[in-house]
């Protein structure tokens, strides 16, 4: 289970990006989140993997009664203009992590604000510029569109859903549209929990699988209850405990 090596730091970056693009930068402040060394190309499309995991089994698993979906197209995080821009919003407004991770409303608000201060310093996202007509393409209900982020939040098909993750334009798909509830629940059910402690150790044992990548990927990051960076029996204790 060595895959699940440093996806605990990645995923507190990615999971917050699905929803705000200005957490991308929280590497260059805080060295507890993550290590630096991730905001890259592939520690990003791991992130972004385990995001599209989570909403393939979400939607298997038909966790939503809606059909609200968020897509994220987003800005070059390589850039170091962009990185510099959004660094300042980030120190300036005082992003709280764990708050935009858990309260929704939060980090909507923190979004519009981030979308209006990239648009102030003359940054554009081309490529949700290019792209925006096809990620919203048999879209119903559009409730967000911020162009300059490149966060998209409307009412879709789980197919269509399914399609846009395969995308190259796309970066992720966040089933619900919103931010989770728990990212650390294997059976579907909104928390983590003993139920999702017995799954974890069937998947620890090879008796629970997935076929696709992005759902192994999931499964490897929930598996890291206790953040260690390996996934073993002492994350079922973890978990079996609350202690995470």
């Amino acid at each position: 289970m060595t895959k699940s090596k440093n996806v605990k730091r990645i995923i507190s970056l990615v999971v917050a990006v699905s929803i705000s693009f200005s957490l991308v930068i929280y590497s260059s402040y805080s060295a507890k989140a993550f290590d630096t060394d991730y905001v890259n190309k592939d520690g990003m499309q791991l992130g972004y993997s385990i995001i599209n995991g989570y909403s393939k089994l979400s939607i298997k698993n038909k966790q939503y009664n809606n059909k609200k979906i968020a897509v994220y197209c987003g800005l070059d995080v390589s850039n170091l203009y962009i990185m510099a821009v959004v660094g300042w919003f980030y120190v300036t407004n005082g992003i709280d992590l764990d708050r935009a991770m858990s309260d929704h409303d939060y980090a909507m608000e923190k979004i519009e604000a981030l979308n209006s201060h990239l648009e102030g310093a003359g940054i554009t996202n081309e490529r949700a510029k290019q792209y925006k007509n096809l990620i919203l393409k048999d879209a119903g209900k559009v409730y967000t569109s911020f162009d300059t982020v490149g966060l998209y939040i409307f009412d879709s098909t789980d197919e269509r859903a399914l399609e846009l993750m395969k995308e190259d334009y796309v970066d992720f798909v966040l089933d619900g549209g919103r931010v989770p509830a728990s990212m650390k629940d294997l059976n579907f059910d909104g928390k983590s929990d003993e139920k999702d402690a017995v799954l974890i150790q069937q998947y620890l044992a090879d008796s629970f699988t997935f076929d696709d990548d992005d759902e192994n990927e999931y499964a490897l990051f929930v598996c890291d209850i206790n953040g260690d960076k390996e996934a073993d029996i002492r994350d079922v204790t973890a978990l079996t405990k609350g202690d995470f």
